[in-house]
């Protein structure tokens, strides 16, 4: 057996797997090109065994270290795929490869409960398996919806999304279902039968895109007639599916469709994150900002404003360089979102932050208490260690507008200023 250890770099655009994977293949050169692909890809330990006997070793002493078997069907000392019995006996989740496709044999594998069955015929396939480890890890933090009047067909379909790790609530009527999305704001997919008592699916699948769009709540029609497939497009569905489906079919749509949403929701962390601190920036904030100002001011609820600045940002930048500049705007970031995380945060643009509190009372006190924090949590650059500071300017009049409330934080920040930095100031003061 081999193992290909973790290195401490990034494993990429991802995250990585919450265990490791247990490999195991007899030829040596596919083992290896394997092991390499899924460790350079999650930053995973691979282990890996090249024959029954190895498994069964190793299942004995760690099994619980292994997020999911990644298994060829046949070995030396075990032809007839025993080895997928034995992973699964184990608890493992298993992804089964093999190099010769069998009907029988296929039919028989994913009875088991295997996570997929792959044909090692070509390079496609390896990448093909790394990217559904990932697309397990993801789907353990997903919620789907089955929504069909049929208990049995909802039970079967729970089953096999369950086999993909993913999380599946099932309702059994259109009215069941939009309670269910009501109360888990978190639903990611939902399978959508036409024919149901109550509200069918056409009038369901209605009302959910009056509340959310393709971007946000994927939408795959069902019904036993392909004569539905058009008007479920048109009223809003991302995708449709035919019954009856078998479980390829199903796992390969409800996966492609959870890409999509996963690809957009990229695009949106993108468009509305700051680059470099991961906070929210000057669009995400006006945006959000505005719509959450305008929900308080319509239920009487006061808000405060806040602007702020790392006190001689550029004599950092010009004595360390942009790079060490970054690490202070990385730094001032961390402390920003563990002291602020429940408020709205963003970085406005250089060393510029702003907040919006929800929680008008407490907000003086808790940007005093940031200030302190501030100047006794130092930062290094290199072999530096250097102290820092931060003026505050605070709005916290009751306005109808929240520009002009921005405006009046930022009066305060520029006395704050003039008064000697490290410091808040609340615009009261200005006037």
């Amino acid at each position: 057996m081999t193992i290909i250890r973790s290195s401490t770099r990034n494993p990429g655009r991802a995250e990585r797997i919450d265990g490791d994977i247990l490999l195991v293949e007899d030829q040596r050169s596919l083992a290896e090109m394997t092991a390499r692909m899924l460790h350079q890809r999650w930053g995973c330990h691979v282990l890996i065994a090249t024959s029954l006997q190895q498994v069964q070793t190793i299942l004995a002493q760690q099994r619980h270290r292994f997020f999911v078997a990644v298994s060829d069907l046949n070995l030396p000392d075990a032809h007839h795929g025993e080895v997928i019995d034995v992973l699964l006996a184990a608890n493992l989740r298993v992804i089964a490869m093999t190099a010769m496709f069998d009907d029988e044999m296929h039919d028989q594998i994913l009875k088991k409960g295997v996570i997929d069955y792959v044909l090692k015929n070509s390079i496609n396939a390896y990448e093909y398996i790394v990217e559904l480890v990932g697309r397990l890890q993801r789907n353990m933090q997903t919620k789907v919806l089955v929504v069909d009047d049929s208990e049995t067909f909802c039970s079967i379909m729970a089953a096999m999304l369950r086999v993909q790790g993913l999380q599946v609530l099932t309702a059994h009527d259109g009215v069941a279902a939009l309670t269910l999305l009501d109360q888990q704001r978190d639903i990611k997919l939902v399978l959508l039968d036409y024919a149901m008592p109550n509200l069918d699916g056409f009038s369901l699948l209605s009302q959910l895109r009056r509340k959310q769009g393709k971007d946000t709540l994927a939408v795959i029609g069902m019904a036993a007639s392909g004569n539905l497939t058009a008007q479920f497009l048109k009223l809003g569905a991302n995708d449709f599916i035919s019954k009856p489906f078998n479980y390829e079919e199903l796992v390969c749509r409800v996966s492609q469709n959870l890409e999509m949403q996963e690809s957009l929701e990229a695009v949106r962390y993108v468009a509305y994150h700051d680059y470099l601190t991961g906070l929210l920036n000057r669009r995400a904030f006006f945006e959000q900002g505005g719509k959450l100002f305008k929900e308080k001011l319509e239920t009487g609820q006061a808000m405060v404003a806040a602007m702020m600045d790392i006190d001689f940002f550029k004599k950092i930048n010009d004595r360390y360089g942009h790079d060490g500049g970054d690490v202070v705007l990385k730094h001032f970031a961390t402390l920003l979102g563990a002291h602020f995380g429940s408020e709205l945060v963003a970085r406005i643009g250089g060393e510029e932050f702003a907040i919006l509190f929800t929680d008008a009372e407490q907000a003086l006190e808790r940007c005093e208490r940031f200030c302190a924090l501030v100047s006794d949590a130092q930062v290094t650059i290199g072999k530096q260690t250097i102290a820092l500071t931060v003026s505050i300017g605070l709005a916290t009049k009751p306005h109808t507008n929240l520009d002009e409330m921005l405006k009046l934080a930022d009066a305060a920040l520029y006395l704050a200023k003039e008064q000697g930095r490290n410091r808040v100031v609340v615009s009261d003061a200005v006037a």
